[in-house]
Formats: C-alpha cells, structure tokens, sequence
C-alpha cells in the first residue's frame, strides 16, 4: 500500500486529505503536525479574541477529523527530509513516504528590533498560541501597541477591541490595509476608524526602551502589551536543505510537483501563477491553499490533476466595515460612490485587472469572474454593473454557468 506522509496540520493538509481520499479510498495517510494540535482555522483566531465564536470553533472540521479520515495524525513537528531513503524525521523517529507533501506554511516575520528582548509581554499574531498567550495579558488590561497595520494587525486590533480602548496600530505605510487598498480606499477605512483606533502611519520604528516604542520622528508610544504583525515569511527551511527549487517561495509546476522526485508542496509556501499580472508570486491565501492542497493529493494518489491560475483577493470586516479586493490596481479607475458605499474598478486595455469595494460588495464574485475569464469591458458598462442589478453584459448561456440561472443577483 502506498504510504503518503504530510507535513503540516494546515488548510492545504486537509485539501490534500480530501484530495488523495477522492482517488485513493483506502489510502495510509500520516500527518506530521507541528503545530501539536488538531487541524483548525487561523483566519478565526481573531474572532476567538473578540470573542464572537469559542475556542471549539476554532476546529471547524472537528477535533476527530484526522481520526473520521482514518488519517494518523503525529502531533510532532519534522525536522529533516532524506529523499533518498524517502523518510522524514521528527521527534527522533523516521517517517517513511511513497509520497510526500511539505504544507509547513508560513511564521510570522520579526525583524531584528533594537531593544526588543526589553519588552515583557510582546506577542505575534498569527497562530493559536499566539491568540492564546495575546488574551491571557489582555484580561489583565493595560494599553496595546500594534505595529503593523495590514490585514494581520488589523484584525488583531478588532480583536484586542474587546478588552481595551486605548490602541494604537502604527505602520510605516501611509495608509491600513497597504496591500489590500490604493490611497484613496485606505484614506476611507481609516476615516472609518479614526474614533476606534488610534493610527500612527508613516511612522518607521527605531527602538524600543523598556515599555516605550521610540520611532525615527523621535515620536514615543508607551504601551503595556506589544504585538508584531510585521507580516509573515513562508516557511521553506525543510525543502532548501534538500536542494529544492525555492525563489521567494517554493517552486511547484501546475501539479503541485517540487523539483524533487516525489515530493509536492502547497499552501503558503509555495508560488503560484497569477493570473491577472502573470508569472508566480507567493499569494498566501485561505482558499489557494486548500486548492493547491487538493490537487497535490489527487496528484499523489496518481490522479492527474492542475492547479492553473489564481487571483489575488482579500474579503474581511473591520469594525462593521466590509473591505473586498482583488487583483491589481493598475490602469484606468471607474469609481461609484453612493452614500458610505466606494467601489472602484481599474481596467487595462479593456479588461478588468482589479476592484477595490468598500461596503456592499455583492457584485464581488461577477468582477472577479470577468477578471478571471478576461472579458473585454467598456468603462461605462461596468459604471452599469454597479450601479444596478441588471446582468446583460453576461450572455445568457454564460449566466447560467456562472450564476446558477439566477440572473438577477
């Protein structure tokens, strides 16, 4: 029986599960989680700390998923691949593979910070420890310091929200959400927030000094917790020791393959084609990773299988506010304003290359399917798409495919 050994108790792991499971039935399946905890959902962990959902929500499979898969879970994180006896160690113990995947995902990035091992309760924000170990100081009050204002450090900022009102996000980007927004739609999430948060932007930190961030203005923050939401680093260390193929990230064909013989990778790792810019980019998202998780399985299990294109979009709520992304924001920008309402569109060479929606975005799924598909568009059709519901850009056998019959949503 071909044995398939995972690394990694992430999102891409369970795509790859369910992946192999669909050729496979019967498969042997072992998991290396490094985590030590059973499968769960980190976009939920700020909803844990704002406490909007309980701690058992977090394993929105369950905690006896690997166990209803028939899936060997080994709560130990590896340490080394030897592709040429095919085995993985972890914990002091050889692992062997027919097939492997590597879904180690990312860690959170902390640059070397002067005075930084000063600072007594400090914290990142991207696991369950994380959230876990944040909230125990939270619930002792006192004053946060978020640096950080991308999508990480905001939604720790929503979270942190339900213990304390004295906040600060700073960042040396000139605007939140820098990735997710062009100047126009950031300058209206932070007029959104400004009696929420407290934002200190184009604010580069020099130091810390004891409990006080010092930044190059000279400007001092005092703060009684500390989180870093810098970002986050793919974590690729177990494929560059053997020799595989990484640029940024880790680099698989369209079958999820690495450049070494039976070896997949999917998740956060790894690079994969984009398909509004074009070329591979690390996009680090919820939904690629399980995709790519899928097609690494049902490859694995010898199905033939292509992850082919992916767009970069971002979906979330900040403080009641709805903020969609996606693609880029290059070319020509349509704008439709109506009441607290923004939607901007930008084309190039008469297809739509990305959309910014702040507040109602219903029409988010029909503009990422004309990105996707590159259907040509004319400036004052899409001025037509959102501003009413009517569809008839879409000819009638192409709603029907893309929208179920419903023609009117």
């Amino acid at each position: 029986m071909k044995k398939y050994l995972l690394i990694g108790g992430s999102i891409a792991t369970e795509g790859a599960i369910e992946g192999i499971l669909s050729v496979d039935k019967n498969a042997d399946i072992t998991v290396l989680c490094g985590e030590k905890r059973p499968l769960y959902s980190r976009p939920l962990i700020s909803y844990v700390l704002e406490k909007k959902t309980a701690d058992e929500n977090l394993y929105f499979r369950g905690k006896d998923y690997y166990e209803k898969k028939g899936v060997k879970a080994v709560f130990a994180e590896a340490t080394a691949i030897d592709p040429t006896k095919k085995t993985v160690l972890a914990d002091g113990k050889a692992y062997p593979y027919d097939k492997l995947l590597v879904a180690t995902g990312s860690k959170s990035f902390v640059p070397p910070i002067k005075g930084l091992d000063g600072v007594a309760k400090k914290h990142t924000f991207y696991t369950m420890d994380d959230m876990l170990g944040l909230r125990a100081d939270l619930e002792k009050g006192g004053k946060v310091l978020i640096v950080g204002a991308g999508l990480i450090g905001m939604k720790c900022a929503e979270g942190v929200k339900e213990y304390t009102d004295d906040i600060v996000v700073a960042d040396m980007a000139p605007r939140p959400l820098p990735a997710a927004t062009t100047p126009e739609a950031g300058a209206i999430v932070q007029e959104r927030l400004k009696d929420i948060v407290t934002f200190r932007l184009n604010a580069a930190l020099d130091r810390f000094e004891g409990n006080k961030a010092v930044f190059a203005s000279g400007e001092e923050i005092d703060f009684d917790i500390l989180v870093l939401a810098l970002g986050v680093r793919p974590q690729v260390g177990l494929l560059k020791e053997i020799g595989a193929e990484i640029n940024r990230g880790v680099i698989v064909n369209e079958k999820m393959q690495t450049s070494l013989a039976d070896i997949y990778a999917a998740g956060d790792l790894v690079e994969s084609y984009e398909a509004v810019g074009g070329g591979k980019r690390l996009l680090q998202l919820f939904p690629s990773a399980y995709l790519g998780g899928k097609t690494a399985g049902k490859n694995m299990a010898g199905e033939e299988n292509a992850f082919l294109t992916d767009i970069p979009m971002n979906a979330t709520k900040l403080f009641g506010v709805r903020i969609t992304s996606a693609g880029l924001f290059v070319g020509e920008k349509t704008e439709v304003v109506s009441g607290e309402d923004y939607r901007a569109v930008y084309t190039e060479d008469g297809v739509i290359k990305g959309f910014i929606l702040i507040g109602d975005s219903t029409r988010a799924g029909i503009l990422t399917d004309f990105i996707r598909r590159k259907r040509p568009i004319l400036n004052a059709e899409i001025t037509k798409l959102l501003s009413d519901r009517d569809l008839s850009l879409y000819p009638e056998e192409e709603r029907r495919a893309a929208l179920g019959g419903n023609y009117e949503i």
